[in-house]
């Protein structure tokens, strides 16, 4: 018993880091993210439906532990899934939650759809706790690296903070890595801040997955009415410890006050401070800037822990590698299905071809009362030294009339079977390409 309970711990905790608690560096997802996003695209692709239905969907179907609607609101706030109601806001002074599910709808958006899900029908599905499911969706970066706001997860003796960025940004970066730039790209995270870091910050982030970057709240000055409007906190700070914790002395001598007019109509947060105090007003109102500023700033430390699919341990791993990895896997994923629609096209013009030599003999035997379709078919299949199986097939496919009118059009199809080929051979460029008339999500 005393060395089973340590066995029994400690494969539980690999099984939260892989299973649970971090993304997989193949799309950015953890299981769960995953999980919901396809319950939406399975109920919930083409019009909003309950958000009750898609947690009971993938607690039915895919994710058994626990409610999701935790992840389906972060998932609305990331902007994967369009949301309909009272989603909560981080605004103002104080956080405000989202309304419970059997008040709020989603969407899987219309970016979501095109960016990961895309390419499903062309992945493996593995066997799963409840039903089959993807492994990984097909994107061509890292979702985790997509969203609004930065993913974190805590784990068996991990944690993970990884930054989010514009996917325009990610693939001028992409393109750097990958020499078809001869610019080095060099790509700050999303935040509603000022990145005060430097260059070689933001670049050792990018090329080792950990760094801290400094950030500072935005602020408005108005010097004349002695008032300052705070547009922004700094990431991992709030408003009453970091903000107001400074100015307990200045609160309670009533030497300024402040107001939160946070708000859709005024942009998000917009915090107003003011000096009350008429003596010494300028004074105050000096100090009080310094202060804030120095309240404003601050700094995250990152640290991408994510689940190598390789080796499906925990790892560390620079953005640089998981935006090479993603766009490997992704690369592979649409050279099957090109090679799946070459296939497709070469078929159809091989039953082009049959079909041009099966018309002739269709008039001769169809004339043949006597004659069935089996007898019919094995005749033409002699005189045209075709196989057997194959005429039968058209005749299950097109009624006879369809084979005796059908007219042999290669034009067509040639020119899909060539931008086909074209594409396989540079798909490298054809796949880059598509990424530029994408927004961030």
């Amino acid at each position: 018993m005393d060395t089973l309970i340590p066995k029994l711990y400690r494969d539980y905790g690999l099984y939260i880091n892989h299973s649970r608690a971090f993304p997989i560096d193949l799309d950015g997802l953890k299981p769960v993210e995953r999980r919901v996003l396809l319950s939406a695209y399975q109920i919930a692709k083409d019009k909003f439906v309950k958000s009750a239905r898609v947690d009971g969907h993938t607690l039915g179907h895919f994710h058994p532990h626990s409610s999701s609607y935790g992840t389906i609101v972060q998932l609305v706030h990331h902007g994967f899934l369009d949301g309909q109601g009272n989603w909560g806001s981080s605004i103002g002074v104080e956080d405000t939650p989202a309304a419970a599910m059997r008040y709020t709808e989603c969407r899987l958006s219309k970016q979501t759809l095109d960016i990961a899900l895309r390419l499903i029908d062309y992945v493996d599905w593995n066997e799963s706790e409840l039903d089959d499911e993807p492994e990984f969706f097909p994107a061509m970066f890292p979702l985790c690296l997509l969203g609004k706001e930065f993913t974190s997860g805590i784990g068996f003796g991990y944690k993970t903070l990884i930054p989010c960025y514009n996917i325009n940004d990610l693939k001028s970066r992409l393109l750097s890595i990958l020499k078809k730039e001869k610019v080095h790209t060099i790509i700050k995270p999303i935040s509603n801040c000022k990145i005060l870091s430097s260059n070689q910050d933001l670049e050792n982030l990018l090329t080792t997955g950990k760094g801290s970057i400094k950030f500072q709240g935005i602020f408005k000055v108005e010097s004349a009415h002695c008032k300052v409007i705070v547009k922004s906190l700094p990431p991992g700070k709030t408003f009453e410890k970091s903000i107001l914790g400074k100015f307990v002395k200045e609160l309670n001598n009533a030497d300024i006050g402040w107001i939160d007019e946070s708000s859709a109509e005024h942009g998000g947060t917009h915090i107003v401070f003011e000096v009350l105090k008429q003596r010494s007003r300028d004074e105050i109102f000096k100090s009080f800037v310094k202060k804030l500023t120095d309240a404003l700033t601050g700094s995250i430390s990152f640290e991408t822990i994510v689940v190598d699919h390789k080796t499906r341990n925990i790892k560390n791993m620079s953005i640089d590698e998981m935006l090479v990895n993603t766009f490997q896997t992704y690369l592979n994923v649409n050279m099957k299905m090109l090679k799946v629609n070459e296939s497709k096209v070469n078929d159809s013009i091989d039953e082009l071809k049959l079909l041009e030599k099966v018309k002739p003999q269709l008039k001769t035997y169809l004339s043949n009362k006597n004659l069935n379709v089996d007898e019919i078919v094995t005749n033409i299949s002699e005189a045209v030294k075709e196989d057997k199986n194959k005429i039968k097939e058209l005749f299950q496919k097109y009624r006879i009339t369809k084979l005796l009118t059908f007219k042999s059009d290669y034009e067509e199809l040639n020119q899909k079977l060539k931008s086909l080929k074209d594409n396989i051979k540079n798909i490298n460029t054809f796949e880059i390409g598509r990424a530029s008339c994408r927004e961030r999500v």
